[in-house]
C-alpha cells in the first residue's frame, strides 16, 4: 500500500514550522499529488521507464567504465565470509558502513545487468544490517539512539535496496525491513533532528558503550553539552534530514501505512529547508568543498525521492548552480592528484594510504545541476574535476547537457565567504594562489589571512593537510596559527578553541577589504584584526594584502602589523608540502627558496625592522613534523611593521627571477625581472590597509 499526501496535509504538516514561515510560502512548495507509482519497479529516485537510458549508460557510456568495472570487480567471496565470520554487530566506525555500501552497491547491479548472485548477496547484507542492533553510536540520556550519519546511511542503504531489488524479495521480507527500517534508521533520526531542533530541550548525548567508537573516545571525550546546538548550521543536520526523507519516502512507497510518517516528513522537510540560510547567495558553503558536496548530496537526494515517491515536490532557493561553481572555484589540480582543492579548514584528500583507499566521489551534484537547470558548466565540472562517479553520478547524469568548460584564462575568485581565490586556469601547471579571509565554520581552523601557492604542477605554499580531529592528539596545533602560512606574533596566533567541543566554528573573523585587477595582475586585501585582538587586547592590526602577477610569475605578500602596547617579535610562517619527503627548504640572507620536483619558489624578504630568516618544524611527533617544514621570517620587536615577500616561480631548471626592494619612510618598491618581463609594485604603508600600485 503506498502512502500519499495532500497539499492539504503538507501545509498542515509544515504549518506546526513558524521558524522558516514554511506555510506562508505553500505556494513556493509546489505541493502536489500525482500518479502514484505501480508494479514491482523502481520508485525511489527513478521509474520503470528510465531503466533503459541507466542501463546503456552503465554498460556503454565511457564516463562510467571505471564504475561498471569497480562494481563487477567486487570480491564477492571476500564479502560472504565477512558477512558470516568477521562483522562486528557494534561496528559502527567502518562495520556498518561496509555492510550498507555493498546491500546498495550490490542492488544497483542488479538492477542495471539482472546478476542474480549480485542481488543475493544485497539481500544478505541487508538482513546482516537488520542483525545490528543500533545503527548509530550516539545516545540522548543513554536511553534513544540518535541518528547522525550512520542511521542515515543505513536508512539510504535499505531504501534503495528495497526500491532496486523490487521483486526479488517476497513482500513479507520487504515488510520486515521496512518495519526495521522505520525502528533504526528513520526515527533515530528524527530523534536526532529533533534534539538539534530543540537544544535546550535535549537531555544531552553520549557515546554508546556497546559501540566500537566508545573505547577510541572514552579516555579523552569531548564536551557534548552543546553538541544540537552547535550542529543546527552544519553537514550533521543535513545527514539525518537527508536519510529521514528518502526513508520516509521509501516507507511511504513500498510499505504499509505508517503512524509516525506524518511527524517524520515534517521534520525532514523543516531540517532540508534550513540550509536555504546556511548556503550563502552565490552558493558558497562555509564547511569547504568536501563538507559542501557531502550536504549538497544530502539535501538534493533527499528532494529527490519526495518527488519522485509522490510526497512533495520541493525545491530551494539554494543556488545550485553557485554551489558547483564553488567547488570548480575551489578545485586545484597538481601533478598526480587532478582533484586536489584548496584545503581550506579540514577538506582535501588525505595523503596516508589507508585513509586515501576510499574514492573520491564528487560528480553527482554537479551532473544532478546540470540535469535540473540546463548547466552546461556544471556537466563540464562533473566530466572533468568531479573525480571519481558514484553510481549516484550515473542516477542523475543527462547526456543531451552539453558541457561548457571555463572560458576565463585569468580570474580572481571572490566568493561571498570572503574566501578569494585567483588563478591562470584549471590545469595542473596552472598558477593558484588563494587567501582565506572570512568568518568561521565548522571544520575550521586558525587560519585567518593564511595562503596557499601552486604553480607548474606543485604546491609550494601549502595549508598542512588534514590535521588530527581530536584535541588530545599531540598534533593539534597543527590546526591552530602556528601549523598555517600565516602570521604569528610572540609566537602566537589568532584566537581558536581547545577542541574538547569537536571542531567547530569559533567567532574570528576577517574581511577582505581591498581589491583591484589590471592588464596581467591583480591584488586583494584581507584584515584579519578581530581574529588576533579578540585573542590578544595589545593588537591594533593585522592585514595581509596579495599581489600575483600571472604572466611572470610571481606572487608578492605584504603584512603590515601593529601593536597598541609592548613591542613584539612579528613572524610570516610559509609552509611547505614534504608528504612524499620531496620538497626541499633553504634560506639565505634576507631570501628563501621552496623546492618541489617540478617547480620552485625563490623568495626574498624585506622589513625596515631586522628580521630573520630561518627553516623550522612544528614541535609535534617527528612522523608528522617531516611532513610540514615551513620557513621562518620574523623581525626585531617592534611596536609595527611591514614585512614584504617576494615570490619567483619557476619550472625546475628554470632561472628565478631577479627581486629587488627600495625603501622610503612611507613607501616600499619591489621589482621582478625575468629575461621575459619586468614588473613593480609600489606599496605606500602608512595607513592600516597598505595602497598598492602596480606597473607591468
Amino acid at each position: 500500500m503506498t502512502v500519499s499526501y495532500t497539499r492539504r496535509d503538507l501545509l498542515k504538516l509544515l504549518a506546526a514550522s513558524p521558524a522558516l514561515t514554511l506555510a506562508a510560502r505553500g505556494a513556493e512548495l509546489d505541493f502536489r499529488t500525482p500518479a502514484k507509482p505501480s508494479g514491482s519497479g523502481p520508485r525511489l529516485f527513478f521509474s520503470a521507464e528510465d531503466l533503459p537510458r541507466l542501463r546503456r549508460n552503465f554498460s556503454k557510456n565511457a564516463r562510467f567504465k571505471e564504475l561498471r568495472d569497480t562494481l563487477l570487480g567486487r570480491d564477492r567471496d571476500a564479502e560472504r565470509a565477512y558477512l558470516r565470520s568477521d562483522v562486528n554487530l557494534f561496528g559502527h566506525r567502518s562495520d556498518i558502513r561496509r555492510v550498507g555500501e555493498m546491500a546498495q552497491e550490490m542492488s544497483f547491479l542488479y538492477l542495471m545487468t539482472g546478476d542474480q548472485d549480485a542481488a543475493a548477496l544485497s539481500v544478505e547484507c541487508v538482513r546482516t544490517l537488520m542483525r545490528f542492533p543500533y545503527w548509530d553510536f550516539f545516545l540522548e540520556g543513554g536511553e534513544h539512539v540518535v541518528g547522525v550519519q550512520r542511521a542515515p546511511a543505513c536508512a539510504i542503504a535499505v531504501s534503495c535496496s528495497i526500491d532496486w531489488l523490487g521483486d526479488y524479495v517476497t513482500s513479507a521480507e520487504r515488510q520486515s525491513w521496512l518495519t526495521v527500517l522505520g525502528k533504526r534508521g528513520c526515527e533515530p533520526c528524527y530523534v536526532g533532528l529533533n534534539n538539534v531542533r530543540h537544544p535546550r530541550e535535549t537531555i544531552g548525548w553520549s557515546i554508546n558503550p556497546e559501540s566500537d567508537y566508545y573505547s577510541e573516545r572514552s579516555e579523552f571525550p569531548n564536551d557534548s553539552t552543546r553538541r544540537p546546538e552547535i550542529t543546527q548550521k552544519i553537514n550533521l543536520r543535513a545527514a539525518p534530514a537527508g536519510g529521514l526523507a528518502i526513508g520516509a519516502a521509501a516507507i511511504g512507497a513500498w510499505g504499509e501505512e505508517n503512524s509516525e510518517m506524518e511527524r517524520w516528513l515534517e521534520m525532514a522537510i523543516f531540517s532540508l529547508k534550513i540550509f536555504e540560510e546556511v548556503y550563502l547567495p552565490d552558493g558558497s558553503y562555509g564547511e569547504g568543498i568536501h563538507y559542501a558536496n557531502y550536504t549538497s548530496e544530502c539535501i538534493f537526494m533527499a528532494f529527490e525521492a519526495l518527488k519522485q515517491t509522490g510526497v512533495m515536490d520541493l525545491d530551494s532557493s539554494i543556488n545550485w548552480s553557485g554551489n558547483v561553481q564553488f567547488m570548480l572555484n575551489m578545485s586545484m589540480p597538481t601533478k598526480g592528484k587532478p582533484y586536489e582543492v584548496v584545503n581550506i579548514g579540514d577538506n582535501g584528500r588525505y595523503r596516508d594510504a589507508a585513509r586515501s583507499a576510499r574514492s573520491e566521489y564528487r560528480s553527482a551534484l554537479p551532473y544532478w545541476t546540470a540535469r535540473k537547470f540546463g548547466d552546461g558548466a556544471a556537466q563540464w565540472f562533473g566530466d572533468h574535476l568531479g573525480a571519481e562517479h558514484s553510481l549516484w553520478s550515473l542516477i542523475f547524469f543527462d547526456e543531451t547537457v552539453t558541457a561548457i568548460a571555463p572560458t576565463e584564462a585569468v580570474k580572481v575568485w571572490y566568493s561571498d565567504l570572503d574566501w578569494v581565490v585567483a588563478r591562470s586556469g584549471f590545469e595542473a601547471d596552472d598558477l593558484v594562489v588563494s587567501l582565506r579571509s572570512g568568518g568561521g565554520y565548522n571544520h575550521e581552523h586558525a587560519d585567518r589571512n593564511s595562503m596557499i601557492i601552486k604553480c607548474y604542477g606543485e604546491q609550494l605554499i601549502v595549508d598542512p593537510i588534514r590535521p588530527p580531529y581530536a584535541y588530545a592528539d599531540p598534533s593539534w596545533m597543527m590546526r591552530t596559527t602556528a601549523g598555517h602560512s600565516a602570521i604569528l606574533i610572540d609566537g602566537e596566533g589568532h584566537l581558536y578553541h581547545n577542541g574538547v567541543e569537536g571542531t567547530n566554528a569559533t567567532i574570528a573573523l576577517a574581511r577582505v577589504v581591498d581589491k583591484g585587477a589590471g592588464k596581467g595582475y591583480a591584488y586583494f586585501t584581507s584584515d584579519a584584526t578581530h581574529a588576533y585582538r579578540v585573542a590578544n587586547v595589545e593588537v591594533q592590526s593585522v592585514v595581509r594584502s596579495v599581489v600575483v602577477f600571472f604572466d611572470v610569475p610571481a606572487v608578492v605578500v605584504i603584512d603590515r602589523v601593529s601593536k597598541f602596547d609592548r613591542p613584539s617579535k612579528i613572524e610570516a610562517r610559509y609552509f611547505g608540502d614534504n608528504w612524499d619527503g620531496k620538497c626541499q627548504l633553504s634560506t639565505e640572507s634576507a631570501g628563501f627558496a621552496i623546492r618541489r620536483p617540478d617547480a620552485f619558489a625563490q623568495a626574498r624578504t624585506f622589513s625596515r625592522n631586522a628580521i630573520s630568516v630561518e627553516t623550522d618544524r612544528l614541535p609535534i611527533p617527528e612522523e608528522r613534523a617531516v611532513k610540514h617544514p615551513f620557513v621562518s621570517v620574523k623581525t626585531e620587536a617592534t611596536m609595527a611593521t611591514t614585512i614584504v615577500t617576494a615570490f619567483g616561480l619557476g619550472r625546475r631548471g628554470d632561472t628565478a627571477p631577479k627581486i629587488s626592494f627600495t625603501s622610503s619612510v612611507d613607501a616600499i618598491d619591489v621589482v621582478l625581472k625575468t629575461s621575459a618581463a619586468s614588473v613593480d609594485c609600489r606599496i605606500e604603508d602608512t595607513n592600516r590597509v597598505p595602497r598598492i600600485q602596480v606597473n607591468v
